[in-house]
């Protein structure tokens, strides 16, 4: 027998809520916090520390897709990195542009 469930009782089970997974701001962005049954499902331990998540807003609805697989993640984590070494640099080039035009504006200001 198949449980059918409509959208307001989508995320509930036996009365109670359902929780898939809790995001908790920080410094440097989010902790994503999963259940237990979560966690068994993906075979995650505790020294797992990285999942992939893909985003797909094309359709009318938005979804997360959510796995731990580690050899993506292995291919992945150079690119990444890589990429993010890039933007630092980016910010950094453009901060010291703007200090730049700042001082610049400054001491015409002072003429």
């Amino acid at each position: 027998m198949v449980k059918k469930y409509d959208v307001e009782n989508l995320f509930k089970a036996d009365g109670h809520r359902v929780e898939l997974l809790r995001l908790v701001p920080k410094s440097a962005g989010f902790v994503c916090y999963l259940p237990h049954d979560v966690l068994e499902f993906l075979n995650l331990h505790k020294e797992d520390r990285s999942l992939v998540a893909f985003l797909d807003s094309e359709s009318s609805y938005n979804y997360l897709i959510i796995t731990a697989d580690r050899d993506l993640i292995s291919l992945l984590k150079p690119i990444i990195l890589a990429r993010r070494e890039k933007a630092q640099k980016l910010q950094q080039e453009l901060k010291a542009q703007l200090k730049a035009q700042q001082q610049t504006t400054e001491a015409e200001v002072i003429k």
